[in-house]
């Protein structure tokens, strides 16, 4: 690593990112165990995870406006509720699961906003690329930690250990953070005094902020809808369940390596539009295969793909924002693009749900939104030489 970057605040925070994914979705592969030891329905399990994606949409650019004002404030409540929330979920009961996820859905947006602005704190101009690919996939990492590893600890021990284990990795990351954030930053921002609804037409009117709003949408809100819905679209050309899972499993580990390692490439000229755009066309390619079917290999070969680029593509965006942004404004952009890419996950989602007696047809939009999305890659702006 290189000197004049405190990777081990930028290592600290990826941990506690993480740790927000880890509690997100805990119950996602032990719905049906989960509601039965409870004695509450599915729908009602379901719910412990939804929560995170809807009060990030609506929380994400008041607490970005915040964190720009005040950041190691915002950080340490998002740390703190973080930990106690998973903290709370140890209590045996499945309103105490809620009450702590709905802590931590409050923490997540305190804690993810601040990406951007904790790079341009903390990380030298050329390191920034890499602290932002560190903090991205680091949610993904979460992500597929806790898929793996809540059914065996639900079998060894029922939801009691599943909470405490996952509450000591959470706590352990607060404090690891709290503990870390406490070292000066090496780039003083200024805190400027601008209202909020100033503040939120200023950021709205750039360009390139719409634009990615847009992307973030389209390609977050794919990739949420398909680990959602993959195994019921997948049932008509023959997939199992098993199989499934490991698609699914391949796609977001794919993804995590390319969110580690594609946004430092990308971020030269103009090779954001590339890696935007080949995102897109597999992702196209993808759910071509999956209305038409094809070899299980294929199905592996182009899903996994599909997660390398499509997961890279949050890093790259964020990277070139923070690029883009005014630094006094970087939180506040962020959690304007964090949204658009939630509400993506909450629009696409339902609209495949609702078309589910109709695959095809449920493909068929997916497709056409990827394909609407596109054309606008060649606005991404390209990167000036030698900035």
């Amino acid at each position: 690593m290189s000197s004049g970057t405190r990777w081990s605040v930028l290592l600290a925070y990826a941990l506690l990112a993480g740790a927000t994914q880890l509690l997100w979705v805990t119950y996602t592969p032990i719905t049906t165990d989960a509601a039965a030891e409870w004695g509450v329905s599915v729908d009602a399990v379901g719910w412990l995870a939804q929560v995170y994606p809807l009060l990030y949409v609506l929380l994400a650019i008041p607490f970005g406006y915040w964190a720009d004002k005040k950041f190691n404030r915002t950080l340490a409540w998002g740390a703190g509720l973080t930990g106690i929330g998973a903290l709370v979920r140890i209590v045996p009961g499945y309103e105490y699961a809620l009450l702590g996820q709905l802590l931590v859905s409050v923490a997540q947006p305190l804690v993810l906003n601040a990406i951007n602005k904790l790079a341009a704190k903390y990380a030298k101009p050329s390191d920034r690329p890499a602290a932002i690919a560190i903090g991205s996939a680091s949610l993904f990492i979460g992500i597929l930690v806790s898929s793996a590893t809540s059914p065996f600890l639900m079998e060894a021990g029922g939801l009691f250990t599943v909470h405490l284990v996952q509450a000591v990795v959470a706590i352990v990351s607060a404090i690891l953070f709290l503990i870390a954030i406490r070292k000066p930053p090496l780039y003083e921002i200024s805190n400027e005094e601008t209202p909020f609804f100033s503040s939120l037409r200023t950021i709205w009117s750039y360009p390139f902020v719409r634009l990615y709003s847009l992307l973030l949408f389209a390609g977050f809100g794919l990739f949420v809808t398909l680990t959602t819905w993959l195994e019921v679209l997948s049932e008509a050309i023959g997939i199992a369940t098993t199989d499934v899972g490991l698609v699914i499993g391949a796609m977001t580990l794919a993804g995590i390596v390319g969110a580690a390692i594609v946004p430092d490439w990308a971020d030269r000229g103009t090779r954001a539009r590339y890696v935007l755009a080949a995102s897109l066309a597999t992702s196209a390619a993808a759910l071509a295969a999956l209305a038409i079917g094809g070899s299980l290999w294929l199905i592996y070969a182009l899903f996994s793909l599909t997660g390398f680029l499509l997961l890279a593509n949050l890093p790259v965006i964020l990277t070139s924002a923070a690029r883009l942004s005014p630094p006094k404004e970087a939180s506040t952009v962020a959690g304007v693009l964090l949204m658009f890419g939630n509400l993506g996950g909450i629009v696409l989602t339902l609209a495949v749900q609702i078309l589910l007696d109709h695959r095809l047809l449920a493909i068929g939009v997916l497709i056409a939104i990827v394909l609407l999305t596109l054309p606008f890659v060649p606005r991404i702006p390209a990167r000036p030489k030698g900035k």
